[in-house]
């Protein structure tokens, strides 16, 4: 597969559907088998779909849902994009901004994400 802009950014246009969902067994079908998945930087990152699904599923009943600030970046087989991120709690929706540089392998699959969460960034 050609990677080119359209295909990163149809890659991170499902990502954000998919985490929206919070399905992670959907979610964990955009990354590559060997992926690496930092969240948030600066922490261990997970490796490979036993170690992301497990992140990604103690969130699934969250409720929250990702909205695309602007375009994505691309270069090359990188993206990256903001994201507002509205999570629902007891007192209302707490919305933050996170930014997320996915990188694409050749098969148009997540090979690794790095995701700089920011909840003191009001989208607001």
């Amino acid at each position: 597969m050609s990677i080119n802009r359209e295909t990163v950014v149809s890659v991170c246009d499902a990502y954000i559907a998919a985490m929206s969902v919070g399905d992670p067994r959907q979610t964990i079908k955009l990354f590559a088998p060997d992926a690496s998945h930092e969240e948030p930087i600066g922490t261990p990152a997970r490796h490979g779909h036993d170690e992301i699904f497990g992140f990604l599923d103690q969130y699934k009943d969250m409720g929250f849902t990702l909205t695309r600030l602007g375009p994505v970046t691309v270069v090359g087989n990188r993206g990256a994009f903001q994201a507002r991120v509205d999570i629902p709690t007891p007192e209302g929706t707490h919305s933050m901004t996170a930014t997320d540089l996915v990188t694409i392998d050749d098969d148009g699959l997540i090979s690794g994400i790095v995701v700089l969460p920011d909840a003191a960034a009001d989208p607001n």
